[in-house]
């Protein structure tokens, strides 16, 4: 399923508008499907964004480093991309799924 179209930052502004607190309302005071909208919009914008983030950490080995002034900004990509909650919950299920108990026995062993 490919993924709606990026927000822009005129998209989440206005999102953000939308539940601002004014001295004419209270800052929930919206129709449902409105709020529903936002939300699922919202959503898929965090989506799209984990997707972009672990792809970058599939493709990070595979680039080389610049060797140049650029090595500072290439290094905190790297240690930035590491923290990324996305890409660390992809560690710790790939421990999980391959972990030493986890291992098929290989069946040419007796």
């Amino acid at each position: 399923m490919p993924f709606r179209p990026p927000l822009t930052s005129a998209d989440l502004a206005k999102i953000r508008a939308r539940y601002e607190a004014s001295s004419d309302r209270a800052p929930c005071a919206y129709q449902d499907i409105v709020v529903w909208e936002d939300i699922l919009a919202l959503l898929h914008e965090i989506k799209r964004l984990r997707a972009l983030a672990l792809t970058a950490h599939q493709l990070r080995d595979s680039l080389k480093k610049p060797n140049s002034c650029l090595d500072g900004v290439w290094e905190d990509f790297r240690n930035a991309l590491a923290m990324e909650p996305c890409v660390a919950e992809l560690g710790d299920l790939k421990i999980e799924l391959l972990g030493p108990g986890k291992r098929r026995a290989n069946p040419k062993q007796t």
